[in-house]
């Protein structure tokens, strides 16, 4: 004989008892994994708004600035209404193969002035 088994004595359950423990614990069990999960989600959802709020700005800001720069690229493309003009010198418009292109042949009055490297 052990000496445990003269310190803990064997207690018979009280009727019925052995099924209310086995509920109990069931139920405990799908309320402790709803809590779980409840938990999870909650996480889950807070940490996407983190992310969100720290991605967000960034691309915000680089959306704007890349439709600053289409604009204006549009816009340096863009001919204008009344055609070209020139300021001191000249141009003269060539064919073009393509309908949507204009060629042109500009020349300055002026001479750039050369630097000298002495």
């Amino acid at each position: 004989m052990h000496e445990s088994d003269r310190l803990f004595i064997d207690l018979q359950p009280p009727p019925g008892g052995l099924r209310r423990l086995q509920r109990t614990v069931a139920t405990r069990s799908d309320r402790t994994r709803r809590h779980s999960l409840r938990v999870a989600g909650a996480s889950a959802f807070a940490m996407s708004l983190l992310a969100l709020a720290w991605l967000l700005p960034g691309a915000i800001v680089r959306h704007r600035e890349t439709t600053r720069l289409m604009s204006a690229l549009h816009a340096a493309v863009t001919p204008p209404n009344d055609g070209i003009q020139i300021v001191d010198g000249a141009a003269i418009e060539l064919p073009s193969g393509q309908a949507g292109v204009r060629l042109f042949l500009v020349q300055s009055a002026t001479p750039a002035a050369r630097t000298s490297s002495n």
